[in-house]
């Protein structure tokens, strides 16, 4: 018995040192997990079809409505509005006095005075015509053509005088036409609109002549030469001052003292 003593002392003392860790370990706060090892992250799982679909729809940005290629056309606009004939940005030459009267045979007389310097124009627009060149000064009409003399004076707003083509005489009185340009479409300042055109130096090359008078009213008289053979004109177009002669274009001028 006293030899078993000091083995159940031992025994006492282990027992009791067991429960003593055994409550210590359970008092104490559970040990914390050592890091993990610094890495590259782990790749994320790829997303299912319905994540991936959602993600874009989320991500996609709204697409504005795509105009049809067909409409995207540029606009038609409208062609401007034909100008004004009296200010259609083409300069015309004017001169500073028209006279236009009669001849006592039944022939207009047309006579066109720039800087003294003076052109005319007799015809009775069916066979007849006649072309006269000189000078008007201090109211003294003095103008020559082939085989012809025009002489007249001046007095106030009448002018006469006495035509003489050979032994044949025929005396005329004109008056003036005012009719005025617009000094925005002149050439030179403002003026009188020509009275008298004629063919172009090209259409007369080409063997046909013509001359035209623009009367106050309006209308006009005029003869076309065609091959040698005088015909009353046809009258110009007043935007291009041209017509049709035998389906030919015609083109004249404006006749201006000083200007040959």
């Amino acid at each position: 018995m006293k030899r078993m003593t000091p083995l159940l002392t031992l025994l006492s003392g282990a027992v009791t040192a067991a429960v003593l860790f055994t409550m210590s370990a359970q008092a104490s706060p559970p040990a914390t997990q050592p890091a993990a090892e610094t890495g590259p992250p782990a790749a994320a799982a790829p997303p299912t079809d319905t994540e991936a679909d959602g993600d874009a729809d989320a991500e996609a940005p709204v697409d504005e409505e795509q105009p049809d290629p067909a409409n995207t056309r540029p606009a038609q606009t409208s062609p401007p509005a034909a100008p004004d004939g009296s200010s259609a940005g083409t300069e015309v030459a004017v001169v500073e006095q028209n006279w236009i009267g009669e001849l006592e045979n039944g022939a207009t007389i047309a006579i066109t005075v720039k800087g003294g310097k003076a052109e005319a124009y007799v015809c009775d627009g069916r066979s007849v015509e006649l072309w006269l060149s000189g000078t008007v000064k201090d109211g003294k009409i003095e103008l020559t053509g082939k085989d012809a003399k025009l002489t007249g004076i001046i007095r106030g707003d009448r002018a006469s005088g006495e035509m003489v083509i050979g032994v044949r005489r025929w005396k005329f009185t004109a008056r003036p036409d005012d009719k005025v340009v617009d000094e925005a479409v002149a050439k030179s300042g403002s003026g009188t609109a020509p009275a008298i055109y004629r063919a172009t130096d090209e259409v007369r090359k080409a063997g046909i002549d013509g001359g035209w008078i623009m009367l106050p009213d309006g209308t006009q008289i005029g003869i076309v030469t065609w091959n040698g053979k005088p015909i009353p004109a046809p009258p110009l177009d007043p935007a291009f001052y041209s017509t049709m002669v035998n389906g030919v274009t015609v083109t004249a001028e404006p006749v201006i003292p000083g200007a040959r």
